[in-house]
């Protein structure tokens, strides 16, 4: 089994590092092979990268879903089941009232669901040496290639070709 590389570009300007993309592809990288690091946010549009469909909406409404459910029970299932007084033949709950709390738990569970799934995404806390190179920040673009040994010479050339301002295997560094 050939020993994998990890080779990295930095890019100046967006268009270079997208023309660097589609030559990479055209080589034959998939785009799990295929990272970017960037201090300014580019979409992937720009990027000529595939839309990549996201679970943060879907966690988003679970979490608001569980809410909800721990908000109905605090607000009519504890007079239900624990604290039945019935006063003036008053119903137990009203509806006016339980409103408040039925949104704000919905909202305290669509906010948690969402951080939760960010926090979860983003891998933190991470505790490894990552590759990253400081000069990202300075609007920098950098895609980083996961190759095969025997095809360095070839994403080298693409990388070279497409206008790479450094062409390097990075190392790891603790953020």
């Amino acid at each position: 089994m050939p020993r994998k590389l990890l080779l990295t570009g930095l890019y100046t300007d967006v268009h270079k590092a997208a023309d660097a993309l589609d030559g990479l592809r055209l080589l034959g990288l998939r785009e799990e092979d295929l990272q970017i690091s960037q201090g300014v946010p580019h979409s992937s549009k720009m990027l000529g990268r595939p839309h990549i469909h996201e679970r943060i909406p879907w966690a988003s409404i679970i979490g608001a879903l569980i809410g909800f459910s721990i908000g109905f029970f605090l607000t009519y299932g504890t007079q239900w089941f624990f604290y039945a007084i019935r006063v003036g033949g008053r119903p137990y709950t009203s509806i006016p009232t339980s409103v408040i709390p039925l949104y704000e738990m919905t909202m305290l569970g669509l906010i948690l669901g969402t951080f939760l799934n960010f926090v979860w995404k983003c891998g933190f806390p991470s505790t490894k040496p990552q590759y990253y190179d400081p000069i990202i920040n300075e609007g920098r673009i950098a895609i980083m290639a996961n190759i095969d040994m025997r095809y360095e010479e070839d994403v080298r050339r693409v990388m070279a070709d497409k206008g790479a301002e450094r062409i390097y295997e990075p190392e790891r560094r603790p953020l």
